[in-house]
């Protein structure tokens, strides 16, 4: 009796070995957003060529930062941190040269303190002048974004330069939740969803120049160019902004009713610091769409939202920062059509937004 236990145990360990292998195989083997074998190295080296360069589906934007910065060859004088509602804040639209953008999807503060902390720690210095993109959600004391936490040299830039500025240790937001890759059963998923679409060419070699100007891609001051059915108005993609109802949800911020006091401090320590290193601080706030306003702010659905305006604009005063921007589209006379969805402007909107009188 006792036999036929362990080899029902031992052939149930062996299947159990044999499908984690397959996991780890699969994930390790196709890895659709290089989390585990980061091939953006390439991809850094041709735009910072000069090149606008093609950017694969998914690929891990952190990831990508960290291979930047170590490929620069000096400082930019300007830099854009935050998330990717200040991805097309650049030379073009500001009007500052030698600048690069480093803004990455759900930019959160330990995104910023990151990105910052990636040059602090090569050129043990700052840029002269720093555009902070700043979004409602990163003050909300739940936010559930952990992307910073997931490549090592990321990670570690951001809890190295807030322990520089702040004297502390970071102490994490318990709320993330960030999954081994390479064990990830979602993962997993992923990939072979992948392996199917894009068949063995999800294996080769992502890094190249676009020459197809409908295709999503990075320019060399790192400001993006999305695939064209989104970087274009068109009836399409006026519809889908139109289409949104109620709160905005992203983040969970539909849950933000005030202005976490450690978020604002960590916030506030930041652009003490690097105001007491002689860098200049620019926020900027890009707004939601018509529609989205009408729900946030009009109903009061969002609430931390007009908190967080509030709270940036009396901040700014009191440290004499210029502000550009602002959650509210009709405050600037945009429409929906210059939406690419409900809280992205495209980049002609983008541009109307900074240099608005």
């Amino acid at each position: 009796m006792k036999k036929d236990f362990f080899k029902l145990l031992l052939k149930a360990f062996a299947y159990g070995i044999t499908i984690l292998s397959l996991i780890i195989g699969v994930n390790y083997a196709v890895d659709a957003s290089s989390v585990i074998r980061p091939q953006h190295m390439q991809m850094a080296k041709l735009a910072l060529a000069g090149n606008t360069v093609a950017v694969p589906e998914n690929y891990n934007e952190r990831i990508y930062q960290v291979c930047i910065v170590n490929s620069l060859r000096k400082i930019p004088e300007t830099v854009v941190i935050g998330s990717s509602r200040g991805m097309f804040v650049g030379e073009e639209i500001t009007g500052f040269d030698n600048l690069y953008n480093n803004c990455v999807s759900g930019g959160c503060l330990e995104d910023y303190y990151a990105l910052l902390g990636l040059y602090y720690d090569k050129y043990h210095a700052l840029p002269k002048r720093v555009i902070i993109e700043t979004s409602p959600w990163v003050f909300y004391a739940d936010n559930p974004e952990g992307r910073w936490q997931e490549d090592g040299k990321y990670h570690d830039s951001a809890c190295l330069f807030f322990e520089e500025v702040n004297g502390a240790e970071l102490v994490q937001n318990s709320n993330t939740d960030v999954e081994n890759p390479y064990i990830s059963l979602s993962y997993f998923r992923y990939n072979i969803e992948q392996w199917k679409k894009q068949g063995y060419e999800v294996f080769e070699e992502d890094a190249r120049i676009s020459t197809d100007v409908s295709e999503a891609a990075d320019y060399p001051d790192g400001t993006i160019r999305y695939e064209a059915s989104s970087e274009n108005e068109s009836d399409d993609r006026l519809n889908k902004v139109l289409s949104t109802s109620g709160a905005c949800t992203y983040q969970d911020s539909d849950n933000m009713v005030e202005i976490d006091p450690e978020k604002s401090i960590r916030y506030e320590s930041l652009i003490d610091y690097l105001q007491n290193k002689g860098t200049e601080v620019i926020i900027y706030m890009q707004p939601f769409s018509v529609t989205q306003c009408k729900y946030s702010f009009d109903d009061n659905l969002n609430p931390g939202y007009t908190l967080a305006y509030d709270y940036i604009i009396d901040f700014a005063e009191s440290r004499n920062i210029e502000v550009y921007g602002g959650y509210d589209a009709r405050d600037f006379g945009l429409s929906d059509a210059q939406f690419i969805d409900y809280m992205h402007l495209d980049r002609a909107g983008t541009n109307f937004t900074w240099n608005y009188k």
